[in-house]
């Protein structure tokens, strides 16, 4: 963790996966994390940063919206300032990259690997999807294995399938299809005050 001249600060709302803790320096979104309870979600946050820092709801709306257009089924431009507080050089070039990936499309761990010029470097590049502090933002559930597989997902292989079926990409038996929308999507969309 890099030292920190600058207060930072949380929030935390519900989403379709459950709890979404946020983490904010003064310059831009540090970590989007995932949790199924408050108390997990609060310790992760403090494990990550070092100690809790102040609950702030009004400094994330910019990304709030649109986290709440991507549960929507609506295709976000994630465009609101990132400050990195963890990630190697390698791990941020890997990061930037998955920006690269359409939204609704996949690419292997290899593409990556090639965009960047690492020859056979898909297992380094799994290791910085497995340590990718903005999961969504930066869409390492768009990066499967070359023969077509899922592979992993710090999340959950469940979480990385709902996060493909929200940019209706579906996976059974392994391979990709289209399909419409989940019913939940469609109807109303999500509504983060329920």
């Amino acid at each position: 963790m890099k030292e920190i001249s600058q207060p930072l600060f949380y929030d935390i709302t519900r989403s379709p996966l459950g709890l979404l803790g946020r983490v904010a320096h003064p310059e831009g979104l540090s970590y989007l994390l995932r949790s199924d309870t408050e108390s997990d979600l609060l310790n992760e946050i403090a494990r990550r940063v070092g100690a809790l820092p102040e609950r702030h709801p009004g400094r994330f709306a910019p990304w709030r919206r649109q986290i709440d257009c991507y549960f929507n089924g609506q295709k976000p431009e994630f465009d609101a300032p990132i400050f990195w507080l963890t990630g190697t050089l390698l791990q941020r070039r890997v990061w930037k990259a998955l920006t690269e990936i359409p939204y609704g499309e996949v690419r292997s761990y290899q593409w990556i690997a090639d965009r960047l010029g690492l020859g056979r470097g898909a297992r380094a590049v799994g290791n910085a999807c497995g340590r990718n502090p903005l999961p969504i933002i930066l869409p390492c559930h768009r990066v499967v294995h070359e023969d077509g597989t899922l592979g992993g997902y710090t999340g959950g292989i469940d979480i990385k399938r709902r996060l493909l079926a929200i940019e209706r990409v579906y996976w059974t038996q392994e391979r990709q299809e289209r399909i419409e929308a989940p019913r939940s999507l469609r109807r109303g969309g999500f509504d983060p005050r329920r």
